[in-house]
């Protein structure tokens, strides 16, 4: 199991959220504290780090896995419509 922290755009994120949206987020990172690759997550290519981009619902998260650490790294939290205007 991975240890779930939070980078502070995801902590603001999660601060000024509803319950429903908080409620979903908790949910996606119990999965990720699991698998912290699953279907659906996409490597982003470009960093040397392994950051991935994971879309659930309506938000996307970007996150940072360590392995050697055990420890997933989230780096923002964001609703689809932001991400594309």
């Amino acid at each position: 199991m991975f240890e779930v922290l939070f980078d502070i755009p995801s902590q603001d994120f999660l601060q000024n959220a509803d319950e429903s949206t908080h409620s979903r987020v908790r949910e996606i990172l119990e999965e990720l504290a699991l698998d912290p690759v699953p279907q659906g997550a996409k490597r982003i290519i470009e960093s040397q780090e392994k950051i991935f981009r994971l879309r659930a619902r309506h938000l996307r998260l970007l996150y940072r896995v360590n392995y050697e650490n055990r420890t997933l790294v989230v780096i923002t939290i964001e609703p689809l419509s932001r991400m594309y205007r």
